[in-house]
This record gives C-alpha cells, structure tokens and sequence, in this order.
C-alpha cells in the first residue's frame, strides 16, 4: 500500500466526510486551531524577541520561560489536536498541496529548535547570561529561527486553507 492508497482511503472514511462537510464542526475545529496558534506563538513570539535582544531587556529570560511556557504548551497542545482534525477533514487536499508539506516540514524543526534550546548549549547556561541585555549568539540565532520558521508556519497555513 502506497501512501497515498492511505490518504485516499482517509479522504473517503464517514468521519473525514463529516468533517469536511458539516459547517459546524469544521470551523469549530477551525476556530480552536487559530485560538491555540495565538497563545502558542503569541507567548514564543515574546521569549524569541527577549533573545534576540529587540524587547523585554529587563525582564530575565529565565523568568519569563518559566511564566510563558505553559501557555505555549497548552496552546500548542491545542493547535496540534485541531490541526490533526483540520488535517483529517481534507487529507488528500493537504497532501497535495506543496504549502502544506513546507508545513509539515517546519513543525519538527521548530520542535527540534526549541529542544536545542532547552538543551544545556543555550537554557542550561541561562544563569551564566540572564539578566544580560545583549544574549550570546547562540540564544539569539535560537530566537531567529523560531520567529523564521513560525511566520513560515503561519504563512504556509494560510496558503494551504486558500489553495484548492
């Protein structure tokens, strides 16, 4: 079985139908996809520009992971499960389309790039650097990548919901 054989057989299961037929619970799943995209990034959105050093210079970064990153979690929690559905509702339209597969592709590297993060090369150092205004440049390129690949994200969302 090929994987499209997959795609295709997901794209004609009664759920996958329903899904994508029923007003209600697409833009429900919709709305909820786009409310968890706001506090996921919204709050990574403030811990990248504090390490880029373009705002928040007084507060400690340490601080504010601590604050922000449950937030995150929750939000990228929610994003995750109504992307999922979202993506079972037209999974041979998503497959298709080369927006949705730059996607799939930027999701695991902002994954791997906040592991990096948290690894002990940038956060496990966070005491050495936290109060400081200008970060070293390895928490600073951490901070540019995330903002990179997030606005690729949300841009390659875009053009995948527009596209037919």
């Amino acid at each position: 079985m090929h994987f499209i054989d997959f795609v295709t057989w997901l794209n004609n299961t009664p759920w996958s139908v329903w899904l994508r037929e029923n007003d209600y619970a697409f833009s429900t799943i919709e709305t909820f996809h786009i409310l968890g995209l706001g506090l996921s990034v919204g709050t990574i959105i403030w811990v990248d520009l504090r390490l880029i050093g373009i705002s928040m210079k007084r507060y400690r970064v340490k601080e504010m992971v601590e604050q922000l990153e449950q937030l995150a979690l929750c939000g990228f929690l929610v994003m995750f499960i109504s992307g999922f559905l979202l993506l079972c509702s037209e999974p041979l339209k998503c497959y298709t389309i080369l927006a949705f597969r730059l996607k799939a592709i930027m999701l695991p590297l902002a994954g791997l790039n906040v592991l990096y993060f948290h690894s002990k090369g940038v956060f496990g150092t966070v005491s050495e650097w936290d109060e400081a205004t200008i970060t070293p440049w390895r928490a600073r390129m951490v901070g540019i990548l995330s903002l990179i690949l997030w606005f690729g994200i949300i841009i390659a969302g875009r053009w995948t919901a527009y596209t037919s």
